[in-house]
């Protein structure tokens, strides 16, 4: 999901209202630093309760939220800037620390297996699947669906892009929540 909003940036924040090429960029720096802060402050709270898989399943259902405005418009109320920008900023603070924590989830489960390992081969997956659904969410943001076109208070229309990423988040949160491996790490550890 962050690969597809930052790869996609401009035409996310140009759709909301938000076309200052300065504006966009200041949104873009935000998010990417919302990433990082959101990886501190649930990555902390994760290494102190080893809460790995519930603190994932909230932040892939967060995200299924916080991503409806990158794509919505509602056409009573028309644009909002700042939702989007506010959506765009903790959609980074709950969907960026997703990656690190299962990667430490993942040295965790498969201790006393090889660290530098696990991780890259968790970081070549994740690589290798955002250089495939890129240019698929690339290709459905071209997509325009309306909702409702015959409730005036209700009527919208929402990106193809969205719905895919939404989609992405609800498969994603489907398998994961049937996850459960003992944390070995942490019992050698003595956590």
């Amino acid at each position: 999901i962050t690969n597809v909003v930052g790869a996609f940036i401009d035409e996310v924040m140009e759709r909301g209202g938000v076309t200052d090429r300065h504006q966009i960029a200041w949104a873009g720096c935000g998010f990417e630093l919302a990433i990082v802060l959101g990886g501190i402050i649930l990555g902390k709270y994760v290494d102190r309760t080893k809460e790995y898989k519930r603190v994932t399943l909230a932040c892939i259902a967060i995200s299924l939220i916080l991503i409806l405005p990158l794509g919505l418009t509602e056409h009573k109320l028309g644009k909002e800037p700042a939702l989007l920008v506010v959506s765009l900023f903790f959609l980074g603070f709950f969907v960026g620390p997703v990656q690190p924590i299962n990667a430490e989830l993942a040295v965790d489960v498969t201790y006393p297996g090889d660290e530098t390992a696990v991780e890259s081969i968790q970081q070549f997956g994740g690589n290798f699947c955002s250089a495939l659904l890129v240019p698929v969410a690339g290709r459905a943001a071209k997509l325009d669906y309306e909702l409702l076109p015959n409730i005036p208070y209700l009527a919208s229309d929402i990106r193809g892009d969205v719905i895919f990423m939404m989609g992405i988040s609800a498969a994603t949160y489907w398998f994961y929540r049937s996850f459960d491996a003992p944390l070995r790490r942490s019992m050698m550890d003595g956590d």
